[in-house]
């Protein structure tokens, strides 16, 4: 299926479009609510603008993938790969990333109220001014690397396990991974 059968057939009421190759896809703008793209290729997908509300991307390939500024609440990215990946400005309440590879992802000014990192690698991401109220990082794998300069509703205790496991600098940003836990720690 090509990008203009996938959005007939969601206009159709289909909604399961699971293990497609839809890598390179423009899918700007669209709404995908409720739609499941389990284990589906969407390697560099644009999903800029995007309505993605429950939709479940649980073992996809989303490397390279554009979020910017899509609404991607209560979405399931469990077990994805979303390395490159560009999620700024996106509003990403409830969402899970369990299990996601995340190695210089762009998260910078998101909405993570409510998110799921557990047992994920964020190596290289960038988290700059995102909002954490309530985001689970249970057993991460790593967060070599990453940027949490001004990360916003960071909990204590969240930030303590976070700084104890910190360790690098952010490829681009060049900031220290454990100085920028401690720097947003008045936000």
């Amino acid at each position: 299926m090509d990008e203009s059968q996938i959005l007939a057939a969601y206009e159709a009421g289909e909604r399961d479009f699971s293990k497609l190759e839809l890598s390179n896809a423009n899918f700007r703008g669209q709404n995908f609510t409720g739609a499941s793209f389990t284990g589906a290729d969407l390697r560099r997908a644009d999903f800029s603008g995007a309505t993605l509300i429950e939709v479940n991307f649980q073992e996809a390939n989303l490397s390279e993938a554009n979020f910017r500024s899509a609404v991607i609440r209560d979405a399931d990215f469990s077990s994805c790969e979303l390395s490159w990946a560009n999620i700024t400005w996106a509003n990403g309440t409830g969402s899970r990333f369990v299990r996601a590879q995340m190695q210089v992802a762009n998260f910078s000014g998101a909405n993570l109220i409510d998110t799921d990192f557990s047992y994920s690698s964020l190596r290289g991401a960038n988290l700059r001014g995102t909002n954490l109220r309530g985001a689970k990082f249970a057993g991460l794998r790593t967060i070599q690397d990453a940027d949490f300069s001004g990360v916003k509703n960071l909990d204590e205790k969240t930030r303590t396990y976070l700084f104890a496991i910190a360790e690098g600098m952010h490829p681009f940003t060049k900031n220290v991974t454990k100085e920028t836990l401690y720097q947003s720690k008045g936000s």
